[in-house]
């Protein structure tokens, strides 16, 4: 009987040994696609903006060319870019908020392969 509770502890401390390592390689493997996520949007993100930095300036110019002043043209797209920023920032909440906790949701629920 003696035995048998040794040997009962010995497959348990196995055990406990490999539920650890598991949830440590879950949880690397979770972390590394977040990382990869961020990194990838982030790369995304950052093209997008400097071709909206170019777009915006083709626009001002070519506002300014119709207007007749240059400077109006920039105040134009300068203010279109600021009345969409309080737009975003004032429903921040409902644009932002549900679009991460799905994301999230589903990057870290998924079932494993």
């Amino acid at each position: 009987m003696l035995e048998t509770i040794s040997e009962l502890k010995v497959n348990l401390q196995k055990y406990l040994e490999t539920k650890v390592s598991y949830y440590g390689l879950l949880a690397f493997e979770k972390a590394i696609k977040l990382l990869t996520l961020f990194v990838s949007h982030g790369i995304v993100l950052i093209v997008l903006t400097i071709s909206l930095v170019f777009l915006s300036g083709a626009a001002a110019i070519y506002i300014g060319k119709l207007i007749g002043s240059f400077e109006i043209g920039l105040l134009i797209v300068g203010g279109f870019y600021f009345l969409l920023g309080l737009v975003l920032y004032i429903f921040r909440n409902k644009i932002f908020s549900r679009c991460i906790i799905r994301t999230m949701l589903k990057m870290f629920f998924q079932k494993d392969d």
